[in-house]
């Protein structure tokens, strides 16, 4: 079962925002790219459940992070019903991400004391993310946004813990802008991967996470 009740998952994603997000088919590739990002600074880690061995794959990778990393928060993303939320929970999930608002998924978190990080994008749909007992919003896609959207959104929510996601550029300019306009934490996909693979990883990841802090202490 998980280690980290939902206090902790938000307190550490605060402290170290960037979020990668990750699937592979192959457990020694998964646990090589997660090592190469704990050991540039990562705290928060998700696994996304987008493949038929997922939640095996996901299963292994929660036994290594034990083992090797226990400050280490692992959660599984992309989960859309209450059914693999409860799978992926039984199986160590310290968080559950999903792309969507599903009130069943939420009453599983809450019933087991796991952050819940459901995707919304209007204000509308923000605020009843909050009003089902969400810790992080996901604003999704980011592709779509620019920072000022953030911005716009601190308006009305000032309180409400953002997480931008969904092509986030991997550099340390772009990551500034959207904590500058207001995101409290950013997940990046594949794109965090340097052209090489994981050679290079940890130092990439590192960097970023120095220009986070600077751009949260201007």
């Amino acid at each position: 079962m998980a280690s980290f009740p939902r206090a902790a998952m938000l307190a550490q994603a605060l402290r170290t925002p960037l979020i990668p997000v990750f699937y592979h088919v192959e457990a020694a590739q998964a646990r090589q790219v997660l090592s190469a990002c704990y050991e540039g600074g990562v705290r928060v880690y998700e696994y996304t459940n987008r493949g038929p061995q997922a939640l095996a794959i996901f299963t292994e990778l929660q036994r290594f992070v034990e083992a090797e990393y226990p400050d280490l928060l692992l959660g599984a993303g992309t989960i859309f019903q209450a059914a693999d939320a409860e799978k992926f929970i039984a199986a160590g999930a310290d968080f559950i991400v999903s792309p969507v608002i599903s009130a069943a998924v939420a009453a599983v978190c809450q019933r087991h004391n796991l952050a819940w990080l459901p995707g919304a994008f209007t204000v509308n749909e923000i605020f009843q993310a909050m009003e089902m007992g969400a810790d992080i919003v996901k604003i999704f896609p980011a592709s779509m946004i620019t920072p000022a959207y953030i911005r716009t959104l601190r308006g009305p929510l000032p309180e409400v813990p953002l997480l931008v996601s969904g092509g986030v550029t991997p550099e340390p300019a772009a990551l500034a802008e959207w904590f500058r306009a207001g995101a409290s934490c950013v997940s990046i996909g594949s794109q965090l991967l340097p052209p090489v693979g994981a050679a290079g990883l940890a130092a990439h990841v590192a960097e970023l996470l120095r220009g986070i802090k600077n751009a949260t202490l201007v």
